[in-house]
């Protein structure tokens, strides 16, 4: 069974600070889904829901200041001649590609109380920003951005199931942009999944910093869809904590299957 073969899976690794909440036909399987990890980019999920639900409620999609950049992830940080963005195009990037100025600017439009507000009316269980991405004036011991997989898996139900908090044109938005997240080599690295859409494909949203891997999204096949929230830290590398979700990937594959 699916929940004896991932504690075997767990068991075997190098780091036993892993925690995942996966939902499929009605079974939920979890392990210690409500222990805090720093986030890394996979609450860009939920800092997305807020801003589109802001631009929403105020029916805007304004022009917004993103000559401020910071390095890491994304592609904004490289275009020189780049000084203002649509908020649907931040959001595009800020989730496709992972961009940190992206979704600096994002924090900024919607601002860190709202976020809160948000997170806690929506569920969001010990989901947390309070701080920019590539922040190099934070204190490094402080962990200001954090994550649950319950807390994650809430957020993707935000998205997968009907709520009476995210509209339905916010909910189709966010599964295209999920759809099409690049760095899909980690729970989804196990898929051939080359776009097609008539066997199993993955919509994901990763997160990686140091000796950190997780990732959230879901698995599709048809009508059935399975939710994954994988989170995972104190790897001897990042490449061993990927390769843990790429095995996590087959066990899911294989359930679908």
């Amino acid at each position: 069974m699916l929940e004896e073969k991932l504690k075997a899976l767990v068991s075997k690794q190098a780091t036993d600070n892993i925690a995942y909440q996966i939902e499929y036909q009605g079974k939920v399987y979890t392990h210690r889904q409500d222990h805090i990890f720093r986030s890394a980019s996979i609450t860009k999920i939920p800092l997305c829901l807020s801003a589109l639900k802001k631009g929403e409620l105020l029916d805007e999609n304004p022009r917004l200041d993103a000559s401020k950049k910071v390095m890491g992830s994304g592609v904004l940080h490289s275009m020189e001649d780049t000084r203002t963005m649509t908020l649907h195009d931040l959001v595009t990037i800020a989730l496709i590609v992972s961009d940190n100025t992206a979704s600096n600017v994002l924090m900024d439009y919607v601002g860190f109380d709202q976020m809160d507000k948000d997170f806690k009316e929506w569920g969001l269980r010990d989901t947390e920003l309070k701080s920019h991405y590539m922040n190099m004036n934070a204190d490094p011991n402080k962990m200001y951005n954090i994550a649950t997989a319950s807390g994650m898996m809430t957020a993707l139900n935000l998205i997968y199931e009907d709520n009476e908090y995210i509209s339905q044109p916010i909910r189709d938005r966010m599964k295209r942009l999920l759809r099409q997240q690049q760095f899909n080599d980690r729970v989804g690295g196990t898929l051939d999944d080359g776009g097609e859409e008539n066997h199993i494909t993955v919509s994901s949203k990763s997160g990686t910093i140091d000796k950190l891997e997780h990732d959230v999204g879901i698995f599709k096949m048809d009508k059935e869809i399975l939710k994954f929230a994988v989170l995972s830290q104190g790897w001897p590398t990042n490449l061993d904590g990927r390769q843990f979700l790429i095995e996590v990937g087959h066990l899911l594959k294989a359930e679908m299957e």
